[in-house]
């Protein structure tokens, strides 16, 4: 008896252990998915359900409650049996088990529980329309069509054809037929004997065709559908007589009276036409093209661009949705040659006169309207700096073949700009010398060399003599300043001078020569360093040394004196959506200032990014990569992203 006592207390306490465990590993409910596809209609439908468990598994679930949101327009047993009362509006059927719940929504119309043809059908010359009237589940009637699913189909379409609309046309032929309208499970008919025309008619139709040469264009067009007859001759159809298709409505549509809409999407489709049991097909390529440009550049006028080249772009969309950005191939041309000139490929160039200038970038789209963008630009009337002083940087004195000159003018305003590549380069000695953009190339011929520069009506020249290389490089030939014109600063300049060896290589003897400025007032010069004294006229610099002498004309005018920008900054990064930039102007004096405000600023495409008047820069789509510039008293500065 004790044993006994002892084998249940075991058994007793395992099923106390298990028990738990046991139902721990009971897979619980996650998900429901109803199984069928709702439609409404007449019938009964009998909706299931499936769960997805938390081990993976799925199955039919007992035993769910079902309900649905609004019972005027369908009602659902326990068991799951859809009933739809007829109404129509918004619905949504639910199915809840365990905590879990699922929800199907539609929109239900109204359908049809009875059909008829309302117009008689009889026997006539002019096509016309069969309406067809249904008693819908609502209790409502109305006229259907093929939104409605309405088929129709002739029994004898030599007699009459009758096309997707619902339109009815009689051939002229003798017989019977059978007009037929269908609606889902419904269908009606109607039948005429059609007596045909005279005796007399000796043509009949012997096929249909579109009389136009499909091209793509941007505008609708309206075809032309005509009956080619037994005689040869033609006879041209009511469109809205036959049916119309196409087989590729991403590239083209075709409406009910023949009317054709491209998509401007590149690609094949196939136009077809039915009419009286004939069947016409042609086939329309539409090319890739141009769908829409935009010329990238903002170009708020700034006086630095009088007399440069500015390579204008637009960014340019295909009709196969692809995007670039590009100068070539586009039509660009300006209402006003006064203000401006423009190359084939985008190259503008303003003359520096007043006046409003409108660019216009066009590109071809295969049809007879082009995408074409304009940008109109303001070249205001303002005191524009005068060019009063060109100089070259440097004298010809190398040990190289090759020596790199730049040519500065200074305005009338005393700002200093860099004009190397305006001015017109010419050598006065091709023996000895050649130039070519501001670089000067030397040959192994000695004798004298003389560079000139002229810029709008200004010239400066600088001399020399190439004694070659085959002298004794003990011997100096040559003393020289390596400057040969410096404009005004407040601070001071380092002078260098130079002597050239017999075999050519050049020796920097600035601390060995004296040096001697012949006006102190304007300028004083110590040991090869040049101090300006802030006030006008001119001095000669001269070194002297070794036997020979060297002289540097130096002349400072009022303009020169003034304040000048010799550099611009601008501060911040494009690394957010909108962002606030700076331009700060750093001084001749030394001084810094925040010009934001007073700078003018442009944004390299505006098609990705835009730039207010007070340096504000916002993205319109993203970040992509753009520059955004700002100038200011003749300087300019940019930021790139």
């Amino acid at each position: 008896m004790k044993q006994k006592i002892t084998y249940c207390f075991i058994v007793i306490t395992l099923i106390q252990v298990l028990l738990p465990f046991s139902l721990l590993a009971t897979p619980s409910l996650t998900s429901l998915q109803i199984n069928e596809d709702i439609a409404a209609g007449p019938n009964r439908i009998y909706l299931t359900v499936t769960g997805i468990y938390s081990d993976g598994t799925s199955r039919l679930v007992s035993d769910p409650i079902w309900s649905t949101s609004n019972q005027t327009i369908a009602t659902i047993t326990y068991n799951g049996v859809l009933h739809f009362t007829g109404e129509g509006g918004a619905l949504s059927v639910r199915v809840y088990k365990d905590g879990i719940s699922t929800t199907k929504t539609l929109t239900v119309a109204p359908w049809p529980e009875k059909i008829k043809i309302e117009t008689d059908l009889i026997e006539s010359a002019n096509p016309y329309r069969l309406m067809l009237l249904g008693e819908m589940s609502d209790g409502e009637e109305r006229y259907l069509g093929p939104e409605d699913g309405v088929v129709w189909s002739t029994s004898n379409p030599f007699v009459a054809w009758v096309n997707t609309q619902g339109i009815v046309t009689f051939t002229g032929e003798e017989g019977y037929v059978n007009i037929r309208a269908v609606v889902k499970d419904l269908s009606v008919t109607d039948n005429v004997q059609a007596l045909g025309g005279d005796n007399q008619t000796t043509a009949w139709r012997k096929g249909i065709k579109i009389t136009e040469d499909i091209e793509y264009s941007k505008d609708p067009l309206e075809l032309t559908l005509v009956a080619f007859l037994t005689d040869g001759t033609e006879e041209e159809l009511d469109n809205s007589s036959a049916d119309w298709s196409s087989s590729n409505k991403d590239v083209a549509l075709v409406d009910s009276e023949g009317v054709l809409r491209f998509t401007g999407k590149p690609g094949f489709t196939t136009i077809e036409v039915v009419y009286g049991g004939y069947r016409y097909e042609e086939v329309v390529s539409v090319g890739r093209f141009i769908a829409k440009l935009s010329i990238n550049q903002s170009l708020n006028y700034t006086t630095n661009w009088d007399g440069n080249s500015l390579p204008l772009s637009a960014t340019v969309v295909y009709n196969d949705g692809s995007e670039y950005i590009q100068s070539s191939g586009l039509v660009w041309s300006i209402d006003n040659n006064k203000v401006a000139e423009i190359t084939s490929d985008g190259i503008l160039t303003l003359t520096g006169e007043v006046g409003t200038l409108t660019i216009t970038a066009v590109g071809q789209t295969g049809s007879n309207n082009p995408a074409e963008d304009t940008l109109t630009v303001e070249v205001p009337d303002i005191d524009r700096p005068v060019p009063q002083r060109l100089f070259i940087d440097n004298n010809p004195l190398t040990s190289q073949q090759i020596l790199a000159v730049k040519a500065y003018c200074i305005y009338s305003d005393g700002s200093l700009r860099d004009v190397s590549d305006k001015v017109a380069w010419t050598s006065g000695t091709s023996d000895t010398a050649s130039v070519f953009r501001g670089n000067i190339y030397l040959t192994p011929i000695p004798g004298a060399v003389r560079i000139n520069a002229s810029y709008q009506g200004l010239n400066d020249q600088i001399t020399g003599y190439n004694y070659g290389t085959t002298g004794n490089s003990e011997r100096m030939y040559q003393l020289r300043i390596k400057q040969h014109g410096l404009p005004f600063s407040y601070k001071a300049l380092k002078l260098t001078a130079l002597v050239q060896m017999g075999d050519g290589n050049i020796k920097d003897v600035t601390s060995k020569v004296t040096w001697r400025s012949s006006q102190p007032l304007i300028a004083l010069i110590n040991n090869g360093v040049l101090t300006y004294t802030g006030r006008t006229g001119k001095t000669s610099i001269t070194i002297q040394g070794y036997g020979f002498r060297d002289r540097l004309e130096l002349e400072i005018t009022p303009a020169q004196l003034q304040l000048q920008v010799e550099r611009l900054e601008i501060k911040g990064e494009l690394t957010k959506g909108a962002v606030q930039l700076k331009a700060i102007a750093s001084y001749n004096d030394g001084t810094i200032r925040d010009v934001t405000t007073e700078a003018v600023w442009n944004t390299n495409n505006k098609n990705r990014a835009i730039v207010t008047s007070d340096g504000m820069v916002m993205f319109l789509d993203g970040f992509k990569a753009v520059e955004i510039t700002a100038s200011f008293a003749g300087q300019e500065a940019s930021v790139v992203r």
